[in-house]
């Protein structure tokens, strides 16, 4: 099963802080992505990485 469903929360959950005036609460869930990111290509084996944007809030395609 794959773990890449985390990402999408938090960007989820950052849309929503930026949407209502929370940018404190934005900032440091753009973090937790960064680190959730980092973590899960540490344990997770993929065959193409991927990269995380930041713009629309969730994975987008191949690195590079």
């Amino acid at each position: 099963m794959s773990k890449d469903w985390i990402i999408e929360v938090l960007g989820d959950l950052r849309g929503f802080a930026v949407t209502n005036g929370m940018p404190s609460l934005a900032e440091q869930l753009e973090e937790a992505v960064v680190v959730a990111v980092t973590e899960l290509a540490q344990t997770t084996p993929r065959p193409e990485a991927e990269r995380y944007d930041a713009k629309v809030g969730q994975l987008t395609g191949p690195v590079g």
